[in-house]
């Protein structure tokens, strides 16, 4: 919050790009009570009206994430790579329903050995968080996924939803999922 508010001073030269790093390895160490807060986002993009944020999460759980992706963040890049915890649903859903105007890299790697398969994001739920994610944020232009569950016939949603306008669409094979009424229609 502290650094948020030294870079919103006028004084300074705006700023384009902002990359931040999250591990669950600080956070165990720092807490979260000194992140920056909504106002001091506010603050920090009326100086710097061309800011674009990019953050790096490392195994952070979903409610530490929930607690750190404040709405005024110009979030343009995202990047999940977790090796003990999963990210949740909700967080996907939060994230394309507060940088649904900036965002236009989301990618999600898990490395968690579990064998009884890979996580579903969509939770049994009648909307998928990364259709959603590709519905509303118009910029997206990259899509990568790798140890979660993508249905197949979400993964067909997502590419005409995007069309010619998402450049990458990165699945791992393993991750692609298929109804039974599919199988038998293969």
């Amino acid at each position: 919050a502290e650094m948020a508010r030294v870079l919103a001073d006028s004084n300074h030269v705006p700023l384009h790009r902002l990359s931040l790093l999250v591990h669950s390895v600080s956070i165990m160490h720092k807490s979260l009570d000194s992140m920056p807060e909504d106002e001091n986002w506010k603050a920090l993009t009326r100086n710097s009206t061309n800011l674009r944020v990019y953050i790096m999460a490392f195994d952070v759980k979903s409610d530490d994430m929930l607690r750190i992706l404040k709405p005024s963040i110009p979030l343009e890049r995202i990047h999940f790579d977790s090796y003990i915890t999963c990210v949740s649903g909700a967080v996907v859903d939060l994230i394309s329903r507060q940088y649904d105007k900036f965002l236009t890299h989301f990618i999600l790697m898990n490395d968690v050995i579990d064998m009884s398969g890979f996580p579903d994001l969509s939770d049994n739920r009648n909307e998928d968080p990364l259709v959603l994610l590709a519905w509303r944020c118009t910029r997206l232009s990259l899509l990568a996924v790798h140890g979660y569950t993508v249905w197949a016939h979400n993964l067909i949603a997502i590419a005409r939803l995007r069309g010619s306008d998402l450049k990458v669409l990165e699945v791992t094979e393993e991750s692609i999922d298929f109804d039974q009424g599919e199988l038998a229609d293969q």
